[in-house]
């Protein structure tokens, strides 16, 4: 968010001129079409036997373009870029900042801010509905939304809402691409301070939502404007993410452990004076001990065995044998007549 302190956003939303508040419509300026091409990536190209894989959107030249642009026009299309490039470079703070320029930009230019309605139709609003379209747009901003980092920490790994999804079960296409303890473990070691960063940035960007819906409504009329519902879900299942773990700082050390326990089904209590109890209090030490690396020795390895080890806790005999020596689990097959399949 360093950048966007820099960048004072709320500016871009003053009129430009007093003749021209929202300047010219540079729909066909160079700039612009760069930054649509920047927003968009390029597909995959073939050329006999050579081919050029595709690449994704270029988030800083977009970001630049559009506050160029900005500079020279109030366009809503190009604040929608900016809130798509600032959402890929900066993650929920940058979202936030796009979010509430969308919304001053509706509130205060709404007569003049490009693209303008149509005053042939009725000053019918299509054009600027249809722009607003891309916030909830599948594969644009929320594939970008689930895909932003919630948690990042440098010994464990970045993690966002489809990563904790697949590992709860809830992201069908695709496989899980962490297991949950790591992801918890991540949550565990990150800055309490940039957990609540995220979590208030959510906030704050849902809440822009509503604005945005909100001043549909007063200029269009109810239901008249555009469901923005997918996108405020997607933000409000993406902080009940982050929130839980704000909480759980706050509990005692004793307290995480015996509800971790209990969770598992441990029925030997957690001691105070630190006597491990049962696996509950393995797998809370171990991660205990992850945290500590990550913040004190951040390029340790040690770490990356601690999870392997901490995907063991759980496991039988035979599957232990199975995960640390496969070759030795045959041999004990055929010595003691017993096979896995039976």
């Amino acid at each position: 968010m360093n950048d966007l302190q820099s960048t004072s956003l709320s500016n871009l939303a003053a009129p430009l001129d007093a003749l021209l508040p929202c300047g010219e419509n540079l729909e066909y300026d160079p700039q612009f079409l760069a930054l649509e091409a920047a927003l968009n990536g390029k597909p995959e190209v073939q050329y006999g036997s050579t081919i050029t894989p595709a690449t994704g959107p270029d988030w800083k030249t977009a970001r630049v373009l559009a506050l160029e642009l900005m500079g020279r026009t109030r366009d809503l299309r190009v604040a929608v870029g900016l809130t798509r490039a600032l959402l890929g470079q900066e993650g929920a703070p940058g979202l936030a900042a796009g979010l509430a320029l969308l919304v001053a930009l509706l509130s205060a230019q709404w007569e003049q801010l490009h693209p303008q309605l149509d005053a042939d139709d009725d000053n019918d609003p299509t054009l600027r509905l249809n722009t607003l379209a891309a916030l909830v747009e599948a594969g644009g901003m929320l594939r970008q939304l689930r895909d932003m980092p919630l948690v990042e920490v440098r010994a464990i790994g970045a993690f966002g809402l489809r990563d904790i999804e697949a590992g709860e079960g809830e992201e069908m296409g695709d496989a899980a691409r962490a297991a949950p303890a790591t992801i918890a473990a991540a949550f565990g070691a990150a800055s309490q301070d940039d957990l609540a960063a995220t979590c208030a940035a959510l906030d704050a960007a849902g809440a822009s939502v509503g604005q945005i819906e909100a001043t549909l409504a007063r200029h269009l009329g109810a239901g008249m404007g555009i469901d923005l519902a997918p996108l405020a879900s997607l933000l409000q299942r993406a902080a009940g993410q982050v929130r839980p773990h704000l909480a759980a700082a706050a509990a005692t050390p004793l307290e995480e452990a015996a509800q971790l326990a209990a969770s598992d089904g441990v029925a030997a209590a957690v001691r105070a004076d630190g006597e491990i109890a049962g696996r509950a209090d393995v797998v809370r030490l171990l991660e205990r001990i992850c945290a500590w690396y990550a913040r004190a020795e951040p390029s340790s390895p040690v770490p990356l065995l601690l999870q392997r080890a901490r995907g063991l806790v759980e496991m039988n005999f035979t599957e232990l044998m199975e995960e640390l020596a496969p070759d030795g689990l045959n041999q004990l097959a055929q010595i003691s007549g017993i096979r896995g399949d039976s």
